[in-house]
């Protein structure tokens, strides 16, 4: 603890180099445990009284290199080496509290640093030889095991990055980091996949001019496959930070080696490349490491164990656990406890599990007689001469639709309970049920509920895209006679406007010259009654705050539909959605492009999806 102390006051102490606020350059984490990986925790956890202990050696190729404003320069900016080379070595160690919780401590030591060849850097060179980095505590729940009825291993936990490494060194943040994370992983013959879900929670920290010169609060994605059994081990992650802030999307690939030169001991080497400029993101790393204890030597069936070295295993393939196993050598019918078993009628079921002790019977049904070969005896089944599920009492269900056959209309066709287990029918293959197509006999589309499209005013424009269905018009004018100008047109999934509606800047006050489109769209909405729903979609460029701006847009959805509704139309069928600037149609880099992404989108839907067959 003396020794902690000291190391806590002499980093706090030490000035900061110029140019360079308080942060951590390091962003890879260890898995304390090397269950699976070295790197992703995959939700398996050090057994409760297990401990490793690892040292690593760890060497990054310029970890920061941010960017400079600099017109001379090819894109406007330079890259500057803050850090060229950095040397690491790591303390990792981690221990299992009972069975559902690992604690964990990895202490970082950097051994040296270089700062590159730039000379006209307005930032301090930081400092290498001997200084503390960030020290980190994990600590892992289990949640869930993976077992014959459980697919794979689920843990949570988080990791506390404290602030009392070097400042000078860029070896700390200015306050707590933090990563809570979710892990899941399984294993199957010779291989164990992993993967984390996390968030990377750190202080904000700005070094250089460009855009990915920024340090946040980031989500954190990893994922690793491994060999397992003895001898050498294989590895490979891939990790991917996901910013919440201006900064890039970053990953690094890393592969490894693990080979062991004890039950106790192994050594292990890993290397690989990163791909992003962010803070902290190095070309390449390296590293290589040996480590004591971690999990117990794995038990496969047929390998050299002794009962309790391996208690999970059967020893003398008795079906008894060599935990519970009295006499774990002694194979062939055994009691509960693995010993010599009583069986009066010899159907390989003990007496005292066998419901029917003198009578030979099938042990998936307790020792009973089971004809039907179906795991349920005679005397509680249903229908003991045809085999069928437990569920159903033992009687057969031949479609799969959940009926069994005796109550099943057509039981050769699968069908819901709903319709006592026949299947629906579409008799004019149209997509849209009988029950439901007011057609039934006659292919038609599922937006008029199953019959065929019109044309009343014979213009050749179906009735349910005329704007005008009882006047003809060309189609060009949507239907409508040639003196009334359409601005709008009814398509299969929305309703498209020739004009803008404008509104009053940065307000949802619609101006006057938008009303003659909005009455010509309330019109078409009460002459189409069988478009039940339009979503009114309100859309901003990206000026200004996202935030403001999503409220903005909802408030013109909404007062799009207030103005609709006085013209007639039914409250229910309008759906105001703002969306602000997330949905863009153009790029937001020209004037055109901002003015496209200012607009009001109508889409529509013609009937419940339940009326069409999926």
């Amino acid at each position: 603890m003396s020794l902690l102390a000291a190391l806590v006051l002499s980093t706090s102490s030490v000035a900061q180099p110029a140019g360079l606020p308080e942060f951590e350059v390091e962003r890879l984490e260890f898995n304390p445990s090397g269950a699976g990986s070295l790197l992703i925790n995959s939700g398996q956890l050090l057994p409760g009284g297990r401990m490793r202990v690892a040292l690593i050696g760890h060497y990054e190729n310029r970890p920061l290199t941010p960017e400079l404003v600099d017109p001379s320069a090819e894109g406007g900016f330079r890259e500057v080496t803050v850090v060229a080379h950095r040397t690491t070595g790591h303390l990792v160690a981690a221990y299992g509290m009972g069975d559902a919780l690992e604690v964990g401590l990895q202490v970082p030591l950097i051994i040296s640093q270089e700062q590159g060849r730039v000379t006209d850097s307005p930032f301090g060179a930081p400092e290498g030889g001997f200084k503390l980095g960030t020290p980190i505590a994990s600590f892992n729940i289990g949640v869930l095991n993976q077992s014959e009825a459980i697919p794979v291993d689920l843990a949570a936990g988080v990791s506390v990055g404290f602030p009392i490494g070097s400042p000078d060194s860029l070896g700390r943040e200015n306050s707590l980091r933090a990563i809570p994370r979710i892990m899941v992983g399984r294993e199957t013959e010779g291989l164990r996949a992993g993967f984390e879900l996390g968030a990377d929670l750190r202080p904000r920290v700005s070094i250089g001019e460009g855009d990915n010169n920024e340090a946040y609060n980031r989500l954190r994605l990893g994922a690793a496959v491994s060999s397992v059994g003895e001898g050498l081990r294989y590895e490979a992650n891939i990790l991917m930070w996901i910013p919440f802030g201006r900064e890039f999307l970053t990953a690094e690939t890393l592969v490894g080696v693990r080979g062991p030169l004890s039950d106790d001991v192994e050594v292990f080497a890993m290397g690989g490349a990163g791909f992003g400029d962010t803070l902290g993101s190095p070309n390449f790393r390296v590293l290589m490491g040996a480590a004591f204890g971690g999990m117990p030597p794995r038990c496969v069936a047929g390998s050299k164990h002794n009962p309790a070295q391996c208690p999970d295993l059967d020893l003398d393939g008795d079906n008894v656990k060599n935990r519970d196993d009295a006499c774990p050598t002694d194979g062939g019918k055994v009691d509960a406890k693995g010993c010599p078993i009583k069986d009066q009628d010899q159907d390989g079921v003990a007496d005292e599990a066998d419901k029917c002790p003198t009578t030979a019977g099938a042990a998936t049904a307790a020792g009973c007689p089971d004809q039907d070969g179906d795991s349920i005896q005679d005397s509680e089944d249903k229908c003991p001469a045809l085999k069928g599920p437990a569920d159903r009492a033992g009687c057969p269900d031949t479609d799969g639709d959940g009926l069994d056959d005796s109550a099943d209309k057509c039981p050769n066709e699968s069908g819901p309970v709903d319709r006592q287990g026949c299947p629906a029918k579409d008799s004019d293959n149209d997509t849209v049920l009988d029950e439901l197509d007011g057609c039934p006999n006659e292919a038609g589309l599922p937006e008029l509920k199953g019959c065929p499209a019109k044309d009343a005013d014979s213009d050749t424009v179906a009735d349910h895209l005329d704007n005008c269905p009882e006047q003809a018009g060309p189609a060009a004018n949507q239907g409508c006679p040639a003196a009334q100008k359409q601005l709008i047109a009814i398509k299969q999934d929305r309703i498209d406007i020739k004009e803008q509606v404008f509104f009053d800047s940065n307000a949802a006050t619609i101006q006057a010259r938008s009303n003659t489109l909005l009455d010509q769209l309330a019109n078409v909405l009460n002459t189409h009654p069988e478009i039940v729903k339009v979503v009114i979609e309100g859309h901003t460029d990206d000026r200004g705050a996202a935030d403001f701006n999503r409220t903005l847009s909802q408030q013109r959805a909404e007062a799009v539909r207030d103005y609709l509704v006085k013209k007639g139309v039914a409250t229910e069928r309008l759906e105001p959605k703002g969306f602000g600037p997330d949905r863009p149609v153009q790029p937001n880099t020209t004037s055109a492009g901002r003015a496209a992404n200012r607009r009001v989108d109508f889409i529509t839907r013609y009937a419940d999806d339940a009326a069409t067959q999926q």
